[in-house]
Formats: structure tokens, C-alpha cells, sequence
């Protein structure tokens, strides 16, 4: 009992220390830059900052109606506005100590509407999958624009790695992850994947019966996700850099989208804090160099911004849901769930055991 109090104590201590580490890298390697980014003239344009916010609006309730798709596939037919509302409130719950409260209020909330919870569980895990492997299809296709950094290069009179690389390169390197991601995304190959993983990690396997064509259209759904969001992140490049060219829009779809995969995987800090801003200026610098540690300053603003973003979302979502919402909160913490125990607690071992049997459109039907 000792040793797991304790353990969650360096957990929590690990999760501010390292993103303080990180941030102070940065700053003592940018500690040359910083006369220059004080000499900068920033012109900062509301309208394009106003267009970045709207856009990460947008694709924070893109997540409700891909997830809404998800369980529609699995044979699940759930009214828009009680799904928007039910995925957007369980986010809520993500800023509570633990890592998986929105998991469980989410299974626990949508089970009201007579979704069971091995259904739940796989659209969950469906929407992970897919989500990732979209942020990394998304970065891949980006490759294929690397090709223009020469020009933005000369613009900004400075030398882009990616020169010394060459384009057929990184055009190479992009098909290559393309193409692995597609096969990957295989329901024979991913079941295989994840019951290797899941038996790595002690837990119950889950099987996915999704067809090959249900996950490609969910995938590509997300792309649209993350075309969203690149957009707004541009846009926030335009109101912090009103020059920056239109070649660098692909870059920066590309760049927002495998960030996000990055700082989710690392799994060193909360929503990958700091992990991801150093993604993002390492990317940029891969590129092309943004004049005067803009990479920087761009990484923490979008962070701002998407974040106020899905805290708006999120409030209305969970005022709009009323008693319900606030019923099936209390009754998780009432649970006393432990933060470090992933799925146990709160009936976890039934729902992995449900989980564990075949649920998706062939085993669930239409």
C-alpha cells in the first residue's frame, strides 16, 4: 500500500518536473535567439487569431460526430445532440486527477441510451486507433509538400535541412509510411498488433470486427479532423506572421497533426504538455526556420487557443447535460476508482471481460 502511494506521488511529481525540464531546454537552446525575438516586430492579426479559435471549435465537435459514426458502424444509432453532448461532457471529467474518468463517465453515460458497454469500449478503442493512425496519414501525405521548403528556405535567407536530404527522400518517406499505415489499419493486422500489446500489458484482449472498408471511412474521417485543425493552426502562423506563404499550409496540417500523436504516445505528461511544443519547434526547424523563434511562441499559443477552445465546448456540453452528467460524475468519484489502475475499478473487470468477446458490425449487425 506504501509503495503505491508513493509511486503516485513521483507519477504526479514526474508530470511537472519533466514538462519544467523541457521548457527550460528550450529556452537555454533558443538562449541566442532571444535578442531576436525581442527585436521582432509582431503585428498580431485578431482576425486570423478569431478564424484559429473557430477552426479548433470546429474540430472539437468533429470528434462527437466521427465517434457518432464510429458507433453507427457497430450498429448503434444515437440522436446527434445526445452524442455531441455525451462525448463533449466526459471530456470534462479528463481536468479530475486519473486517466480514465472520461472513459468510464462516457461508457457509463451512453449505456442510459441502451448502448452496452462492450459496445462502448470498442467504439472507444476504434476511435483511438483511428484517430492516431489519421494524425500519422495526415503527416505522411504532408511529406509530399516538403518538396516546396527550398522556396520558403531562400525566402526567409536561410539553408532548411531537409535540403541536404533531398526531395525524392522525403517524397519516398512519405509513401513508404502511407503505405504501411494502410496496411496496417488491416483488421487482421491490427487485431494481431493490439492482442500483442494488450497481453504485454496484462489486460484483457479485445477483437475488432470492423471491415477493412468501416475503418478506412472512419480514418478518413478523422483526416478531415486534422485538415480542420491544420487550418486553424495556420491561421494562427498567419496572426503571428501575417507573411508566411501558403506553401507552409500543408506543412503545418502535417506538422498539428503528428505532434498531437506524438504527445499522446509519449505518455509522459498530461495531453503530452511540453513533449508536444518541442515537436512542433523541432518539425518547423526540419522545414523551414520560422524568423525569430516563432516556432516557439506558435507552439504555445495553439496550445492556448485549443485549449480554450475545447474548454468552451466542454462547459457547454456539460451544463447543457444537466442532473445526468453531474450524477454520473459523482457517482465515479463516490467509486474512489484508483488513478494508476487503467481500466480496473468501477466494473472494469467486466466491461474488459464483455470487451473481450467480438463486437462490430458483422458480430453487432445493423
Amino acid at each position: 500500500m506504501q509503495w503505491s502511494v508513493y509511486k503516485k506521488v513521483g507519477k504526479r511529481i514526474l508530470q511537472v518536473l519533466i514538462p519544467a525540464i523541457i521548457l527550460l531546454l528550450i529556452i537555454y537552446t533558443m538562449r541566442d535567439d532571444w535578442s531576436k525575438l525581442a527585436a521582432h516586430q509582431f503585428q498580431l492579426q485578431p482576425g486570423f487569431l478569431a478564424l484559429s479559435f473557430v477552426g479548433f471549435l470546429l474540430q472539437e465537435l468533429s470528434y462527437g460526430l466521427i465517434w457518432r459514426a464510429v458507433l453507427g458502424r457497430l450498429g448503434v444509432r444515437l440522436d446527434l445532440r445526445a452524442c455531441l453532448r455525451i462525448y463533449l461532457a466526459s471530456e470534462f471529467v479528463r481536468y479530475i486527477p486519473g486517466n480514465v474518468w472520461h472513459v468510464l463517465t462516457r461508457i457509463l453515460w451512453v449505456g442510459k441510451y441502451g448502448v452496452s458497454r462492450p459496445v462502448a469500449f470498442a467504439s472507444m478503442t476504434i476511435e483511438l486507433i483511428t484517430k492516431l493512425a489519421a494524425g500519422a496519414i495526415v503527416f505522411a501525405v504532408s511529406l509530399f509538400f516538403w518538396q516546396d521548403v527550398g522556396g520558403l528556405g531562400n525566402l526567409l535567407h536561410g539553408t532548411p535541412l531537409i535540403g541536404s536530404l533531398g526531395t525524392p527522400f522525403v517524397v519516398t518517406l512519405g509513401v513508404a509510411c502511407l503505405l504501411a499505415l494502410l496496411v496496417g489499419l488491416h483488421p487482421r493486422i491490427l487485431n494481431s498488433v493490439m492482442g500483442r500489446a494488450l497481453r504485454l500489458l496484462k489486460r484483457e484482449p479485445v477483437v475488432l470486427t470492423l471491415r477493412y472498408q468501416d475503418i478506412l471511412l472512419v480514418t478518413l474521417a478523422w483526416c478531415g479532423s486534422w485538415f480542420i485543425a491544420g487550418c486553424a493552426f495556420y491561421a494562427l502562423l498567419l496572426a503571428l506572421w501575417p507573411q508566411a506563404p501558403l506553401a507552409a499550409l500543408p506543412l503545418c496540417i502535417g506538422i498539428y497533426a503528428f505532434v498531437w500523436d506524438f504527445g499522446f504516445l509519449s505518455f509522459i505528461t498530461p495531453s503530452g504538455l511540453g513533449v508536444r511544443e518541442v515537436a512542433v519547434v523541432v518539425l518547423f526547424s526540419l522545414a523551414f526556420p520560422l524568423p525569430a523563434g516563432i516556432a516557439l511562441i506558435l507552439a504555445l499559443v495553439s496550445r492556448i487557443v485549443s485549449t480554450l477552445a475545447e474548454l468552451l465546448c466542454v462547459s457547454v456540453a456539460y451544463i447543457s447535460g444537466g442532473r445526468q452528467m453531474r450524477a454520473v460524475t459523482q457517482a465515479q468519484q463516490d467509486q474512489s476508482l484508483p488513478a494508476e489502475t487503467g481500466l480496473e475499478g468501477l466494473h472494469a473487470e467486466e466491461m474488459a471481460s464483455e470487451a473481450s468477446t467480438r463486437v462490430g458490425v458483422e458480430g453487432g449487425g445493423r
